[in-house]
C-alpha cells in the first residue's frame, strides 16, 4: 500500500486516488484489504462495479474478474457481477462456468436482455446449438448500436418456421456482415420447400453479390424491406392520411406511402415476415450447411478475372489472403498482432495478401520492411466498404487465414479453404466439433488455442498446415 498522502483519506477517497494515478491491481488488493477488516461496504462494492465496466471496455480482464468477485462478496447475487465474470469465464474457455454465471444473473435479474442472450448463446454453443435457439430472440432486447431492425409490431404473422410451400415470405437482414453471411447458408434449404416468393431486405453493399447468389430470393434495400413490411397497414391508413395533409398547416411527402400501396397492389400481401436470424432458429438441427453445400456465394466474374490478372503480376506461388484484427472492442481477445504472424509469413513459395479491414498500406510496408517479409495490399479495394471488391479478392485467394471476423465467414461461403484462428474463448458461432470443423462452412478448418491469448501453438499449426498444402 502507497505512503504518500492519499493514505489519510477514507476509503473511498483512497481507491479513488490509486485508480488515478493508474493502480487498478493495487485498488483491488487495496479493497481486499477493506474486506478482510469488514470495511467493505455497499457504496465502495458500487463503485468498484463501476470500475469493473470500464475495465471490462479497456480489456483489463483480471482487474475485472477480481473486482466482479470481490463485489459478490458484498452483494452475493450482484447480476452485473455475475454477467461480466460469466463473460469473463467465456474468454478463458470455460464455457459450462460461463453459462452457470449468466444463468445465477438471470436468476437475480430475469429482465436483464444481455445476460438472457449471452446465456442463449453459450446454450447454443454446448449443445452443438441443438438447444437454447428459442432464448436466441433475446437478441432483439439487448440492443446495440450494431442491431438490426425489430420484426415486432409489423402488421404480417411472424414466420415461426411454419410450412412456407406457395407461401410468401418477407425476411430482412439483421446483426453484422459476418452474421447475415452465416444465416444465408439456410436459404438453400428455405427455396427447396417451394415457397410462392421470398423477398429479402439487404444492407446496400451485399445487394448485387446476393441477387447473383440466389436469383431464386428478391433482394431489395433493408430500408425497402420494412418499409413494404408496413405496406398492408399503409393501404388502410393511406385514404385517412391523404386527408388529413390536405388540412396539415406544414405540408409532408406522400410519396413514400403511395409507393408502398402501390407495391402492396401490385405483389399482394406476404403470408410472413421474419428477421434473418430466424433462419438458424428454425433450420438447425435438422439442416447443417455444412453437410449441404460446398459454396453458396457467387463473386462477380469480371471482377474475380481482374482480380486474378493484377495477382499475377506476384509471380508464382500460392496466394494466402490474411486478417489479423476485429475492431469489435468486446471482442479484442480474437486479435492476433501482425509480429506473431511471422512464422507464417516465411513460409516459402506464398504471396501473402491483406484482407484486413481498417489497415494502412503505409503501416503494413514499414512492418514488412522492418521484419524482412512481405504483405501485398491491393489498394484497388475497399474491404470495408467494397464488398463486391472483398469477394473478388477472397475468391482469388488459393486459401484463407484468418481470425474470427466477417473473412472467415465471406470465405467459407465463397467456398475457399479458410484456416480459422481461434481464441480459447471464442464466440457462440463455433461449437467444438470433430475434425477441427464448423457448422457453417465445410472448406473452413477452426485451429483453436489451448492457453488464453498465447497465438504461438496456433500460428505454429497454421503454418503447418500451409506448408503440407504446398508440398
Amino acid at each position: 500500500m502507497p505512503s504518500d498522502h492519499s493514505q489519510t483519506l477514507e476509503p473511498l477517497g483512497h481507491l479513488q486516488a490509486i485508480v488515478v494515478r493508474g493502480g487498478r491491481a493495487e485498488a483491488v488488493a487495496y479493497a481486499q484489504s477493506l474486506h478482510e477488516i469488514s470495511a467493505l461496504d455497499a457504496a465502495i462494492a458500487e463503485w468498484l462495479m463501476d470500475q469493473a465496466r470500464g475495465w471490462h471496455a479497456e480489456g483489463f480482464l483480471a482487474e475485472q474478474r477480481d473486482a466482479c468477485e470481490l463485489v459478490l462478496k458484498v452483494v452475493p447475487e450482484h447480476f452485473e457481477a455475475l454477467h461480466l465474470l460469466g463473460y469473463d469465464a467465456q474468454i478463458r474457455g470455460d464455457y459450462a462456468g460461463a453459462e452457470a454465471y449468466y444463468a445465477r444473473a438471470l436468476k437475480s435479474r430475469p429482465d436483464f436482455p444481455f445476460s438472457r442472450l449471452a446465456f442463449a448463446q453459450m446454450r447454443m454453443m454446448r449443445s452443438g446449438f441443438a438447444q437454447g435457439r428459442d432464448l436466441y430472440e433475446a437478441r432483439f432486447d439487448a440492443v446495440t448500436e450494431n442491431s438490426g431492425p425489430d420484426w415486432r409490431g409489423l402488421p404480417i404473422a411472424r414466420w415461426r418456421g411454419d410450412p412456407v410451400t406457395e407461401k410468401k415470405l418477407y425476411i430482412w437482414a439483421e446483426q453484422g456482415l459476418g452474421d447475415i453471411i452465416m444465416f444465408a447458408g439456410f436459404l438453400p434449404h428455405l427455396m427447396n420447400a417451394r415457397p410462392a416468393r421470398v423477398a429479402l431486405g439487404m444492407f446496400p453493399k451485399l445487394i448485387t453479390l446476393f441477387k447473383r447468389s440466389f436469383p431464386q430470393v428478391e433482394v431489395e434495400s433493408i430500408d425497402d424491406a420494412i418499409h413494404h413490411a408496413l405496406a398492408p397497414s399503409v393501404m388502410h391508413a393511406l385514404p385517412h392520411i391523404e386527408t388529413l395533409s390536405r388540412h396539415a398547416s406544414v405540408p409532408f411527402s406522400l410519396e413514400p406511402l403511395r409507393a408502398s400501396y402501390d407495391y402492396v397492389q401490385r405483389h399482394g400481401l406476404f403470408d410472413f415476415a421474419a428477421p434473418m436470424g430466424d433462419l438458424l432458429v428454425y433450420g438447425l438441427p435438422g439442416y447443417v450447411p455444412a453437410r449441404q453445400t460446398p459454396s453458396y456465394l457467387i463473386p462477380d466474374p469480371a471482377r474475380l478475372a481482374a482480380t486474378r490478372d493484377r495477382l499475377s503480376k506476384m509471380g508464382q506461388g500460392r496466394r494466402i489472403g490474411i486478417s489479423w484484427h476485429t475492431t469489435n472492442t468486446r471482442e479484442m481477445t480474437r486479435n492476433i498482432p501482425l509480429e506473431e504472424w511471422l512464422p507464417l509469413l516465411s513460409v516459402p513459395d506464398c504471396h501473402f495478401v491483406s484482407l484486413q479491414h481498417h489497415a494502412d498500406a503505409d503501416d503494413i510496408a514499414r512492418f514488412c520492411q522492418q521484419h524482412g517479409c512481405r504483405i501485398t495490399v491491393d489498394v484497388t479495394v475497399d474491404p470495408l466498404a467494397d464488398a463486391e471488391g472483398l469477394a473478388a479478392l477472397i475468391a482469388a485467394m488459393d486459401e484463407v487465414v484468418t481470425i474470427d471476423n466477417s473473412n472467415v465467414h465471406l470465405a467459407g461461403a465463397l467456398g475457399v479453404p479458410t484456416l480459422l484462428l481461434l481464441p480459447k474463448g471464442c464466440n457462440y458461432r463455433w461449437p467444438v466439433l470433430e475434425n477441427e470443423a464448423t457448422l457453417w462452412y465445410s472448406c473452413v478448418t477452426a485451429l483453436r488455442q489451448s492457453d488464453l491469448l498465447d497465438w504461438r501453438p496456433v500460428m505454429k499449426a497454421a503454418r503447418e498446415r500451409v506448408i503440407l498444402t504446398n508440398a
